[in-house]
């Protein structure tokens, strides 16, 4: 076969392989953990040239580490960058990616849409550092161009703002910062490197929390920074690239490293000299959560898109932000940047004051209370009182934050839990009806799904019959399926499934009794009635066996 020279692997496919070969030595397919915390030199000779930067490799692990480095590659490669650093979180990364360009007397121009430690990075730390931090609404592209300066060294971004859920114009601000040689540096956490690609539209460094989705398993804490190798160093602006390091024998970054000049600098200057390193055992986790990120990335979107709708159509609910609703502002930027993905948060706001947003935190059971997103679980918070309590009444504002909105992260979870808790939570927390009402086919899968109940605790299902059990098959067969059944007796605690064939024997129907059962179509008004004026599930005429096998052959997904 002739090999195809424009062969391009599928983001898929780097998700799995970038960055990775098979170990040399061990024949190891997996990315080996190099728990180290230095790397022998070949000669004195080596040594050298390797610390004045005359040729790669592993000297320390605060600057480098072969488990790193393959994380590395691949987020390199999923973000069509010319290389990457890994470090130890995405505050990390975002630091490092600002001291890279500037320091005191300085300027920075950001979105004022942030996460609040970002938004407490820029508004109280740096400024003690020297460097003035402008923050502009992101919503209008001509705020940053107004706000630039001969000082100003990178306009910052997210992609999907936190947690205001706008989507930034990337295309139109890069347009703007380019005409002035100054570099746009966007968070692309909520999007993911596998959502979106913000390098291919004009920015020109990208940064990761990767404990977030790139992990994926709230277990990992983690950031990188990419280097887009596509902005001119070489210019008067960043004296840092210009000038000669003497920390590396003179070496002027933005003229000798070439298009990684970057990440090089990042690497070898602050990283060096701060060390807020990822360790090799977080990044072989990193790198699991990427193997398996395009999967998760399908299953988080249709999720939130299902919660999503229900959340528009509950009459509590006063309003929804997400991008993937037709209504939100930011929509049509949402399909020009993410690739079949809008990311799996949604913010929303109840009917009712703060206290009823956060009643509603107080009942979720499936949802965890936590200042976490992009987990394979669900998460809940209320940002106002938590991740931006240290916001100012004006910076909640300009944050997008209300008192009364939620933030949930969407999970893995089957979406109808997911959905059924937020339902409970709501009705518990505005003292209203749920809106969501069992079925009578919810009510027959609950009871033969499985033989034994778990709602509180493990016990067998109890199925009670009414009249002689020998004289009918399906009693016997369901056995097989690990039932069991006894007659009935007035006195039982426990009724899961009254199944009654001869209803002569019957005076009343017990009213705690989950599911009335009836053998035949029959008409037994008298106890259909008592069954329906106790809110019961009421089944006629099919076979108890039958039904349990068909929900044994064919499972409630997705």
């Amino acid at each position: 076969m002739t090999h195809n020279p424009f062969h391009i692997q599928g983001a898929e496919t780097q998700l799995i392989h970038a960055g990775q070969q098979t170990d040399p030595t061990t024949g190891a397919v997996a990315v080996p953990i190099y728990q180290t915390t230095a790397f022998s030199f070949k000669d004195t000779e080596h040594a050298q040239n390797l610390f004045a930067l005359k040729e790669p490799g592993n000297i320390y692990s605060r600057i480098m580490n072969p488990t790193v480095d393959a994380f590395e590659q691949r987020i390199a490669a999923l973000e069509d960058g010319v290389a990457a650093v890994g470090v130890a979180s995405g505050m990390s990364a975002i630091t490092l990616a600002i001291l890279n360009v500037a320091e005191a007397g300085d300027e920075i121009i950001t979105d004022s849409n942030l996460y609040g430690g970002t938004y407490n990075l820029f508004e109280r730390t740096l400024p003690k550092y020297g460097i003035k931090v402008i923050f502009v609404d992101g919503t209008d592209p001509q705020n940053f161009e107004q706000a630039i300066t001969a000082k100003t060294k990178a306009i910052f971004a997210e992609t999907i703002t936190n947690p205001s859920l706008n989507v930034f114009d990337i295309e139109a601000v890069s347009d703007i910062a380019h005409s002035y040689d100054v570099p746009l540096i966007i968070d692309n956490t909520f999007a993911t490197p596998y959502g979106a690609k913000p390098l291919t539209f004009g920015a020109d460094i990208v940064v990761h929390s990767a404990t977030k989705w790139i992990g994926g398993h709230g277990t990992t804490m983690g950031g990188v920074v990419v280097d887009g190798g596509r902005f001119n160093w070489n210019n008067a602006r960043f004296k840092g690239f210009t000038e000669p390091d003497e920390s590396y024998h003179g070496i002027r970054y933005g003229i000798d490293a070439g298009p990684a000049a970057f990440a090089i600098k990042l690497r070898v200057q602050l990283l060096r000299d701060i060390g807020p390193s990822l360790s090799p055992q977080n990044a072989f986790n990193l790198l699991q959560g990427l193997e398996t990120l395009n999967l998760r990335i399908k299953r988080y979107h249709d999720n939130t898109k299902r919660v999503a709708d229900y959340l528009n159509n509950h009459p509590q609910v006063e309003w929804v932000n997400y991008p993937g609703n037709a209504d939100h502002p930011g929509y049509a930027l949402a399909n020009k940047y993410l690739i079949d993905y809008y990311g799996s948060v949604i913010t929303f706001g109840i009917k009712g004051d703060r206290e009823t947003g956060r009643q509603v935190i107080d009942h979720v059971n499936l949802f965890y209370h936590v200042a976490n997103v992009g987990d394979a679980k669900s998460l809940i918070i209320h940002p106002a009182s938590t991740t931006h309590q240290q916001l100012s009444a004006e910076g909640l504002e300009q944050a997008g934050v209300s008192e009364q909105l939620i933030r949930l992260s969407i999970g893995l979870e089957t979406s109808h839990d997911i959905i059924a808790d937020l339902d409970q939570a709501i009705a518990k927390a505005t003292e209203t009806t749920p809106t969501l009402t069992p079925s009578t086919e919810d009510a027959i899968y609950w009871a033969l799904h499985s033989p034994f109940a778990r709602e509180e605790g493990l016990r067998p299902k109890e199925i009670v019959v009414v009249g002689d059990p020998t004289q009918h098959g399906c009693l016997k067969k369901i056995k097989k399926l690990g039932f069991h059944y006894k007659t009935f007796d007035e006195q039982a605690e426990i009724i899961d499934i009254l199944f009654v064939t001869e209803p002569n024997q019957l005076t009343d129907i017990p009213a705690h009794a989950k599911i009335v059962w009836f053998k035949t179509k029959e008409d037994y008004q008298v106890l259909k009635q008592q069954a329906l004026a106790n809110n019961q599930v009421i089944v006629e005429g099919a076979c108890l066996f039958g039904t349990a096998n068909k929900i044994r052959l064919n499972p409630r997904r997705d």
